[in-house]
């Protein structure tokens, strides 16, 4: 998944308007996660990442806390590292609601206890592999899905396996195979000018693509307990024929 763009580009659209003052606990929590990052203590820093730590796609994410010492350089490179050390509690750091710690308006965010949970920041060595992985997995799609400008993201289902992508002119384009099928082979159906919207109080992020009578969207969910963190839904004019909960791949 692309960050800016999936579960984490609600980042984004969080309006710096409702932050909010920082508490003693609040404080006492980004002064352990400043020290670290000045001291390089990426063990000590490791037991405090909520896992798994997106990258932007199609980088894997980090999964646990050997994959978050072994990349820790390439997330928390000079700038960044030095943007956190130098950084300002009372100009830099603030509570977003149940969002939790928001650093430079977004780049970073932590949890209420301090576990580092977003980096919304590429350093150039994570770009550098992001563009050479995109170019070798578009040598992996078939023929009628080569041209594209980002990936966004794959979900796979207990029926279909979806691939969405941006496009050129900044639209989305949908793709889905029934499984077993992979993504060399040619997609039972493909959607283009798909929209990306961001819904509800939750900010939730949510691609959305209309053929004729139906509308398909892919959908993220942070914060409801009520609903599975990844999904897929299509609706027949407005009534829902299909819900599938989703495993993000990418």
């Amino acid at each position: 998944m692309r960050i800016l763009a999936f579960l984490i580009v609600i980042i984004s659209y969080v309006s710096t308007a409702y932050a909010q003052g920082l508490s003693e606990t609040n404080k006492e929590n980004i002064r352990f996660f400043i020290d670290c990052i000045k001291k390089q203590q990426k063990e000590k820093l490791a037991d405090k990442v909520i896992y798994p730590l997106n990258r932007d796609y199609p980088l894997l994410p980090i999964r646990n806390k050997s994959e978050f010492i072994k990349r820790y350089h390439e997330v928390f490179d000079a700038a960044l590292a030095q943007m956190i050390s130098k950084s300002s509690l009372s100009k830099d750091w603030a509570t977003v609601g149940w969002r939790g710690i928001m650093f430079s308006n977004g780049k970073l965010w932590l949890d209420e206890d301090g576990s580092l949970r977003t980096v919304n920041y590429a350093s150039r060595i994570e770009e550098s592999k992001r563009r050479a992985r995109i170019e070798e997995i578009r040598t992996t799609l078939h023929s009628s899905l080569k041209e594209f400008s980002q990936p966004i993201l794959v979900f796979k289902t207990s029926k279909f396996l979806i691939r969405v992508d941006e496009m050129k002119d900044n639209t989305y384009r949908y793709a889905s195979w029934t499984l077993p099928n992979k993504m060399s082979s040619k997609p039972d159906i493909v959607i283009s000018k798909g929209e990306f919207l961001v819904e509800g109080t939750a900010q939730e992020p949510n691609y959305r693509f209309k053929n004729k009578e139906f509308t398909y969207e892919c959908s993220f969910n942070s914060m409801s307990e009520e609903l599975p963190r990844y999904y897929v839904r299509v609706f027949k004019e407005k009534k829902e024929i299909i819900f599938q909960k989703a495993n993000l791949l990418y």
